[in-house]
């Protein structure tokens, strides 16, 4: 499994950073959502009801966007949450 460090993803923003663009890429891919209604703490599966092939295109746009490959949800770090911080976390993770 390669993590995004091996693909010559350096440098990495900041976590705030990360977290703001990962708010974008979710309000520009799921559409019917404002920007003002998504924060750090937003649960993407309890706080809007998104159909299942649009949180698929949410994660593909991020793993894109950051250059990640991930492995399989059963092989993710135990204690992952389904928050904008959550995935924040997630991608710092597959990013070192």
């Amino acid at each position: 499994m390669k993590k995004a460090a091996e693909n010559n993803v350096t440098n990495l923003p900041s976590k705030d950073r990360i977290i703001e663009t990962v708010i974008d890429i979710f309000v520009r891919v799921i559409g019917f959502i404002e920007r003002e209604e998504v924060s750090r703490a937003t649960n993407i599966d309890e706080d809007f009801y998104i159909d299942g092939d649009d949180l698929s295109i949410f994660a593909m746009e991020v793993e894109k966007h950051f250059g990640l490959k991930t492995p399989p949800c059963e092989d993710w770090p135990p204690g992952f949450e389904p928050t904008i911080e959550g995935i924040t976390d997630f991608v710092l993770y597959y990013s070192r």
